[in-house]
């Protein structure tokens, strides 16, 4: 019979390999010893505690992963921080240069009236005062680029209206005409809303001071949509002292826009405006621009078959005939010695407007109309601009 070693014995024993009297005993108590109160060594003078057959070995180490894991939150962290500095800095930027306090309104930063330079409007000599309840605001969102100043473009045309306002004999008859954009009520409410806030509402067309507001919108509506007699007549009922026309939209919308054909047309509708209603003083409104959707069509096999499958996909583009037919209005108004509030310039113009009213939130899904909101936003800009000629005689500046 060979003899044992009795050190690998105990290395056995410590391993688990061989089995031992007081195995069990080692593996029931927490120290590991013998029971005896005694500890395995492997007789170089180290102790071992005897472990369980079932108990994992393996141990967990600090993996690369740990390390990538940390310099990614690092790193993203930094840039959250780099991020708020610098809107922090923009938005202080954008507030220092002014001292008008802002306001939030829709969810959008507007700088008050006193933020307008006077050189850049001017007096117009003849006006008379008419009285003002509230001083006209400025509400064009502070967040939209490449904005105008908000006034409008020949407004010594608006002398009888003014007129009108400043004797008090009667109220100022508004009439407010255009498309979609109009029939939707919440355009011309908001324009009448700040128009008798700061002029004041006449409980009747004939007597009392103020404004008598009223407004006629038709979905998809041109200007030739409007020359037959049923409207004229309904114009003419309402004797309107100032016309605000409101269209362009369903004119530019698309790409095959002429400004000839549109001349055309809304030449005849204003000689039959004229006719009409022979004292009334017109302003035109541009259109604000809208959006063009482009579909895409493709086929493709799907699986082993043979057949093709259609697949259409749509994108929506700024619409370039919406500052064709803006130009064009505003060139309309100067030649015919009419008034203009030019909303696509003062917006942003062709750098910015579409997406200055996009990136706000204003408009809705179909890019073309806008939420209640910007319909609003819409009415008070027109209103003030108003008010601003009409009590002060004020126009924009020549732009440079």
């Amino acid at each position: 019979m060979s003899k044992t070693d009795p050190k690998d014995a105990d290395r056995k024993q410590c391993r688990g390999d061989v089995p031992s009297g007081n195995a069990r005993t080692a593996r029931s108590r927490p120290g590991g010893g013998d029971g005896v109160g005694h500890t395995p060594t492997d007789g170089l003078g180290s102790s071992h505690t005897a472990m369980p057959a079932w108990q994992s070995t393996s141990s967990t180490g600090y993996s690369a992963s740990h390390a990538s894991r940390g310099r990614f939150y690092a790193l993203l962290s930094g840039w959250v921080v780099v991020l708020g500095v610098a809107v922090a800095a923009g938005f202080t930027h954008g507030t220092a240069g002014s001292s008008a306090p802002l306001v939030q309104q829709d969810n959008a930063f507007c700088v008050t009236d006193d933020s307008v330079p006077a050189n850049q409007l001017q007096p117009l000599d003849g006006f008379p005062e008419v009285p003002l309840l509230a001083q006209p605001g400025n509400h064009l969102p502070h967040s939209f680029r490449a904005c105008r100043r908000n006034c409008l473009q020949g407004a010594e045309v608006l002398l009888p209206a003014a007129r009108i306002l400043a004797g008090g004999e009667r109220p100022l008859r508004v009439l407010h005409i255009g498309d979609s954009h109009v029939a939707g009520q919440s355009f011309p409410q908001a324009v009448r809303a700040e128009l008798t806030r700061c002029l004041g509402e006449a409980q009747s067309p004939d007597e009392g001071s103020g404004v008598w507001f009223s407004y006629v919108g038709k979905n998809g509506a041109t200007a030739s949509t409007f020359t037959n007699g049923t409207y004229y007549e309904a114009f003419a009922d309402k004797e309107p002292d100032l016309i605000l026309l409101s269209l362009g939209t369903n004119e530019a919308h698309g790409m095959g826009y002429r400004e000839d054909q549109h001349e055309r047309q809304l030449s005849a509708f204003l000689e039959g405006l004229g006719r009409a209603c022979p004292s009334a003083v017109v302003v035109l409104t541009t259109p604000p621009g809208d959006y063009l959707t482009t579909h895409y069509v493709n086929y493709r096999k799907m699986g082993r078959s043979k057949r093709r499958t259609k697949q259409v996909h749509s994108a929506k583009r700024p619409n370039p005939m919406s500052g064709r037919c803006a130009r064009f209005l505003a060139s309309y108004a100067r030649d015919h010695a009419m008034a203009c509030w030019d909303l696509y310039e003062i917006c942003g113009g062709d750098e910015a407007a579409q997406r200055n009213w996009v990136s706000a939130h204003y408009m809705r899904p179909d890019r073309v109309h806008f939420e209640p909101k910007g319909y609003r936003l819409q009415g008070t800009l027109l209103a003030e601009a108003l008010v601003r000629a009409l009590s002060g005689g004020t126009t924009a500046g020549q732009q440079e």
